[in-house]
């Protein structure tokens, strides 16, 4: 993302745990995929298991792979870092600048308001 007064800013997503996994949490949702079929998965337990989940997710939400946006996956063999790092449920947007925590933004009905980031970015890069 490119500001209007020349700031830019890299993004990351980290694919973490699922949240409704059908081995763990009984309640099955298509609310926020494509065609609204509801997501039917087992909670990773390997990387691998997790970069296959995260694979499809990103085929079926039609993300494009032009390298704009970089993905990551919390790995469950070390633990969930990330996860137990940020607590980013259910969805969280993070700005991090040297190694420090600017901003973190407030779920609104498990979604965010991407605009009031770029709000917030425009005015810290004034």
């Amino acid at each position: 993302m490119v500001g209007s007064e020349g700031w830019q800013v890299d993004w990351l997503m980290v694919y973490i745990e699922e949240a409704h996994a059908v081995d763990e949490w009984p309640v099955r949702s298509g609310r926020f995929v494509p065609g609204g079929i509801p997501v039917s998965v087992e909670q990773p337990k390997t990387t691998n298991e997790r970069l296959g989940i995260c694979t499809e997710f990103i085929q079926t939400m039609g993300i494009p792979k032009d390298g704009e946006l970089k993905i990551a996956v919390d790995g469950p063999e070390e633990g969930n870092l990330f996860e137990k790092a940020y607590a980013p449920w259910p969805v969280r947007m993070f700005v991090i600048e040297d190694g420090t925590m600017q901003f973190i933004s407030a779920p609104t009905e498990c979604s965010h308001n991407v605009g009031e980031l770029r709000e917030w970015l425009e005015e810290r890069f004034k």
